[in-house]
């Protein structure tokens, strides 16, 4: 026999997964001797004891992992032998040189169900059940290494029962950080708006759902935050949300009972289902069913819902006690404002929206959304990556000095990245808010301290004005670069589909807006990108916004700059469009066209999207991001029928003029629907050509699409469709969001990569 000795460390999640009993059970099951302990970031394991014993341990320590880990990298060298008598688990010890992370949060698995629903078990209808294979992660911890005293639950000492399972190597619970029970651990509470306390415990469950189903509104306060929640099948409670949120149509997420009920409402394949079904648990935007058996105002005029399915003990239960299976499920937050996470802020801040609070007493560390997934041609795009991915690793495909993406500006998230490894943050949200700036800073701050990255460079967006830029500059001073905003798309889309460092692309970045380097306002560009450098090739025809901003919420105004040139004033003043201050505001409108004054220029494929949604009528006022766009995607799905508008392309800028016009020709003669329908297709054909022609001419064979547009399904099948008809591969995201969520990892590649040249 041959006794080695061997040290090795695992980097990946790796903590607060079970990691080191598992380790504990498998060398000891090889008969090793030795030790394994958690150094910061990695687990550290020396094994002592036979050649052969020791390459089956390493060969299981990937085969065999815990369902929560993530193996990233194991690293292993000869180390003296030391005469080790036993394997042991010691304790925690602070190492700051390694690149491992917590995992996200995640469900409650079956096996705390069980539990939970036991009679005879002593967290018999406790919502705080959890394990080494579930629960809260992230939105708990502080600081590394994952030990208790390092998160929220470090004020709840465990009794002796806890405390045995947590000791023991054999029990699922073995330093399982957040494990308690009723006599240990937090408690929920029910109070009144004055946080006077109705009810605690399970009694609190119980109520609550008493009262949902009276048609009351109740925050109540889970893994990452609060959700407002009501009855998802009363109009009247629907309503009361929506006016004391002053949400006039922005869609509500749903929670419902289990898949069955999700059945009775939406159309639901069998990927859609595995992903509802997951441990992460995501809203997944569903489409409906032609009964939809909810209230029509959770998502008006669209013709897809987001729908999750519970994730918490207390979601659980509360369901139990209910006489409705479904919830109306949304963050609790003010317009722009990040989510409530904090139980005096809530009763302070929601007391005009919520009747009724379902508090718990542990402290949320890291704020977390849900997140929101949909399929878009046949592959899985995030909306929004926050709870249950965050913060998972995102493998990149070739090595960068430590950078950071400070984000755009609206739905923000920021990016470390360092080596292979890259970690994007949860959603942060809208940064021209003060309190979002401020919590910006946080996320920064906490990101950095969780992933031991020291950014070298700060990457962030090109507007002088956005607070994510000046963050970047006040940190990074001379360090700071500079990266324009659907480059950090394309970056990010090449990033996702791990291309390697000499790669070349013609990207398509399809979205609302992005400051160009020309000063105009980007939005419908055809890019031709490598990790280095990008040139802008061809884009869509720049399109005069009068009153800027303003333009993007009233697309009306947008109608009539596209149309100015090709229709007399007496067929401007005609056109069926809606002006908050009536016919003056037209005519101060057309004024400004006549005299070129308070312009934008924009080639925006959004505004060409919302100018089509206002002429036929289908939106006229934009209340929250994308609506009339995504209005237009409803109504065009109710057609398959192509009437040939006029796709017009000269020296790479696709002339979204004639296509306004072309629709403008036809609006007495077809539905409302096929013209939707077709202004989608002409212009997903339209860019797709601009692509084609510039990859032909550049020797260039791969096409990608990114973006905020790239969530149309229609879209982006229809790009795709046609690139691939030319020849030429096409990729779009799958781990990465396609719209600004994306960018701060596009903006950290840009920078780190840069530094390895200077």
């Amino acid at each position: 026999m041959q006794t080695q000795c061997r040290m090795i460390n695992v980097s990946g999640v790796v903590q607060g997964v079970g990691f080191r009993p598992f380790v504990y059970h498998i060398a000891t099951e090889n008969g090793l001797c030795g030790y394994v302990k958690n150094t910061g970031n990695d687990v550290e394991i020396v094994t002592e004891g036979d050649k052969k014993n020791i390459d089956r341990f390493l060969h299981e320590l990937h085969t065999k992992k815990p369902p929560l880990s993530f193996v990233d990298q194991v690293r292993t060298k000869f180390f003296p032998v030391s005469g080790f008598s036993v394997f042991s688990i010691l304790d925690s010890e602070l190492d700051d040189t390694t690149s491992s992370i917590i995992p996200p949060d995640n469900a409650i698995c079956s096996d705390c169900l069980r539990e939970m629903y036991d009679r005879k078990d002593r967290r018999y209808h406790y919502p705080f059940t959890s394990c080494t294979n579930c629960g809260p992660r992230y939105s708990l911890v502080s600081s590394l290494p994952f030990d208790r005293k390092n998160t929220s639950m470090v004020e709840f000492p465990l009794c002796q029962e806890c405390g045995l399972e947590y000791k023991l190597p054999s029990d699922r619970r073995f330093h399982a950080q957040a494990t308690c029970c009723p006599d240990c651990g937090p408690v929920l509470s029910l109070t009144n708006c004055n946080g006077d306390v109705i009810a605690s415990g399970n009694d609190a469950i119980i109520r609550c759902a008493e009262l949902i189903d009276d048609g009351s509104i109740v925050a109540v306060k889970g893994y990452g935050g609060f959700h407002l929640v009501c009855d998802a099948t009363s109009d009247s409670a629907v309503l009361k949300l929506r006016n004391s949120l002053d949400r006039p149509a922005q869609p509500f997420a749903v929670m419902a009972k289990d898949v069955g009920t999700v059945c009775s409402f939406a159309s639901i394949d069998a990927d859609e289902s595995s992903l509802l079904l997951s441990r992460q648990r995501p809203i997944v935007v569903l489409d409906k069913s032609d009964d939809l058996a909810l209230s029509d105002h959770i998502a008006p005029d669209l013709h897809n819902i987001g729908v999750m399915l519970p994730y918490s003990g207390t979601h659980h239960l509360l369901f139990d006690n209910s006489d409705t299976d479904v919830y109306v499920m949304t963050s609790a937050n003010l317009p722009g404002l990040p989510m409530v996470t904090d139980n005096e802020e809530a009763l302070l801040n929601l007391e005009r929206i919520a009747d009724h609070y379902l508090l718990h007493n542990y402290v949320i560390r890291n704020r977390t959304d849900d997140t929101v997934i949909r399929f878009v041609n046949g592959r899985k795009a995030f909306i929004r990556r926050s709870r249950g991915f965050v913060p998972e690793r995102i493998e990149l495909p070739f090595s960068i000095e430590p950078a950071i993406g400070s984000g755009p500006e609206l739905n923000t998230t920021v990016t470390l990245a360092k080596e292979k490894s890259a970690y994007i943050s949860q959603y942060i949200g809208n940064t021209r808010h003060f309190e979002t700036s401020q919590y910006h800073k946080q996320v920064v701050s906490n990101l950095e301290q969780l992933t031991k990255i020291n950014p070298h460079r700060w990457g962030c967006d090109l507007h002088p004005e956005f607070n994510t830029t000046r963050f970047a500059q006040e940190q990074g001073g001379n360090k700071t670069v500079f990266v324009q905003h659907h480059y950090a798309h394309i970056v990010s889309l090449m990033v996702d589909n791990l291309l390697s460092a000499d790669s070349r692309i013609i990207g398509i970045a399809l979205d609302g807006a992005g400051y160009g380097e020309d000063g105009t306002i980007w939005g419908g560009e055809i890019l031709e990108a490598t990790y280095s450098g990008y040139e802008r090739v061809a884009h869509l025809m720049e399109q005069p916004m009068p009153g800027g901003d303003t333009a993007a919420i009233y697309p009306s105004r947008m109608v009539l700059g596209m149309l100015h040139d090709v229709l007399e004033a007496k067929e401007l003043r005609e056109l069926p469009l809606y002006f908050k201050h009536g016919e003056p505001e037209r005519d101060i409108v057309l004024q400004q066209l006549e005299k070129d004054v308070n312009l934008v220029r924009t080639s925006s494929f959004a505004r060409v999207l919302d100018s089509a949604a206002a002429l036929l009528g289908v939106s006229h006022y934009r209340s929250y991001q994308g609506e009339p766009a995504m209005k237009l995607e409803s109504v065009a799905k109710k057609s398959v029928l192509d009437l040939d508008l006029p796709v017009v392309c000269k020296r790479g800028v696709l002339d979204t003029t004639s296509l306004l016009y072309g629709l403008y020709e036809r609006l007495d003669t077809h539905a409302v629907c096929d013209l939707a329908y077709s202004v989608e297709d002409t212009l997903a054909i339209g860019v797709a050509e601009l692509a084609i022609s510039a990859a032909k001419k550049r020797n260039v064979d791969i096409v990608g699409l990114s973006g905020g547009v790239a969530y149309n399904e229609h879209i982006t099948g229809r790009v795709c469709e046609v690139v691939k008809d030319a020849g030429l591969e096409f990729i779009t995201h799958n781990r990465i969001p396609c719209g600004d969520g994306g960018v701060s990892l596009g903006q950290a590649v840009v920078a780190g990569y840069s530094e390895k040249f200077d």
